[in-house]
C-alpha cells in the first residue's frame, strides 16, 4: 500500500477558456480529455436547495462540458416498523406528495439520480455508494461528490489533475481537508477500525479508485456495519484504505480548500439576501429538540418522540399544528 498525501500551494489557478486542461500536460501531451462527473446529494423535499445549485453552480460546470446531477433516497415519511410484512401497504401520503413533485421536477430538468435506498441519514452511505457505481457505470473518468451549500470549482480541480495525470498513480482522493481518523471517537468503527478521510463537503475520486471500491469491494463497502459508521465520508476514507491495502494501490491524497466555493457569498447581494430567506425558509419548523425544514421531516424513522414543536403527531403522520387546525 502506498498512499501519498498532498497539500496544494495557496495560489490561485484558473484554465485559459476555450483550452481543454486535460488534454496536456507537462509529462504528457497525449492524454485524452477526462470525463468529470459532479453529483451533489440532497433531500427528496430539498427542491429550493437544487433551485439554486440550477442558478448558481450549474453555469460554472456547464462552461467545461461537465455532467451535473442531484442524488436522492426514495422520499421516506413513515414511522410505521420498516420489518412489517404487509402486502399492499401504501406509502404514506407525504411520500406520495413528494414524490410526485419529484417526477415533475425530474421531467423538467432530467437531473435528478434517484438511489435504491430509503433517504434517511443512517442509509447515505447506500446513496454515496449507488451514485459512485452510476458515475463508474456511464464511464466517467473523475467523479466529484459536494453538498448542496457548495460549487465544485472546477478549474482548480483541473489543475491538480493536470499537474498529476499520467504518473504511475493508481487513484486520486481528493478533498478540502483531511482528517487523520482518529481525531474523535465517533471516526472509529465498531471494531476501532480508523483511516484518514477527507471532510464531506466535497470528495473527489479517479474511476480506477471508485470502480474497486463499488466493483470488487461492492459486498465489502456495502455490508459497513462491523468497521464503519453512519458517516459517509470517514467510511469513503475506510473503503479507500482497504481498496490501497487489498490490491496494493497506489493512491494520492491531494487537499486544496480552494475547491470549495460557498453557494451564497459567489451571487450579487440582493440575490444572496434573497438566497438567504429562501434558505431560512425551509429551516423554520420546530420539532421540538431539533429543526426541520417540515414537519414531515422531524420524525427522520424515530416515529412520536421526534414530533413536537410546531408540529403534532396524528395517525402516524407528523404534522404542522395549522394543518391539523
Amino acid at each position: 500500500m502506498s498512499i501519498t498525501t498532498m497539500n496544494a500551494p495557496m495560489k490561485q489557478v484558473r484554465a485559459i477558456d476555450g483550452e481543454d486542461a486535460f488534454a496536456t500536460n507537462s509529462t504528457n501531451s497525449t492524454l485524452p480529455p477526462l470525463k468529470i462527473f459532479v453529483f451533489t446529494l440532497t433531500k427528496p423535499s430539498g427542491n429550493e436547495a437544487r433551485k439554486i445549485q440550477r442558478e448558481v453552480c450549474r453555469p460554472l460546470y456547464d462552461r467545461h462540458g461537465i455532467k451535473h446531477m442531484f442524488a436522492v433516497g426514495k422520499p421516506s415519511y413513515d414511522s410505521r416498523p420498516p420489518d412489517a410484512h404487509i402486502q399492499g401497504q401504501l406509502a404514506t401520503q407525504e411520500e406520495i406528495r413528494v414524490s410526485q413533485e419529484l417526477l415533475r421536477e425530474s421531467e423538467q430538468y432530467e437531473d435528478i439520480l434517484v438511489t435504491p435506498n430509503r433517504d434517511y441519514y443512517r442509509d447515505i452511505n447506500e446513496k454515496l455508494l449507488s451514485s459512485l457505481r452510476y458515475a463508474v457505470d456511464q464511464g466517467f473518468d473523475f467523479i466529484l461528490k459536494t453538498d448542496d451549500e457548495y460549487c465544485v470549482d472546477i478549474d482548480v480541480v483541473k489543475e491538480l489533475i493536470r499537474e498529476r495525470q499520467g504518473n504511475s498513480q493508481d487513484g486520486i482522493y481528493m478533498g478540502i481537508y483531511r482528517f487523520n481518523g482518529d481525531e474523535d471517537e465517533m471516526m472509529k468503527g465498531s471494531d476501532g477500525t480508523i483511516a484518514p478521510f477527507m471532510s464531506g463537503w466535497i470528495i473527489g475520486l479517479t474511476r480506477n479508485l471508485a470502480s474497486t471500491i463499488v466493483g470488487e469491494g461492492w459486498v465489502h463497502s456495502m455490508l459497513v456495519a462491523p468497521y464503519g459508521t453512519s458517516s459517509d465520508d470517514a467510511n469513503l476514507g475506510k473503503w479507500v484504505d482497504w481498496a490501497t491495502r487489498k490490491y496494493n494501490m497506489t493512491v494520492q491524497h491531494l487537499v486544496d480548500q480552494r475547491m470549495k466555493i460557498d453557494v451564497i457569498p459567489i451571487q450579487e447581494p440582493e440575490a444572496k439576501e434573497n438566497v438567504t430567506m429562501a434558505m431560512e425558509e425551509t429551516e423554520k419548523v420546530s420539532c421540538g429538540n431539533h429543526d426541520a425544514p417540515t414537519c414531515a421531516d422531524c420524525p427522520q424513522g424515530n416515529g412520536e418522540d421526534w414530533c413536537h414543536g410546531d408540529c403534532v403527531w396524528l395517525d402516524g403522520e407528523c404534522l404542522s399544528t395549522n394543518e391539523r387546525m
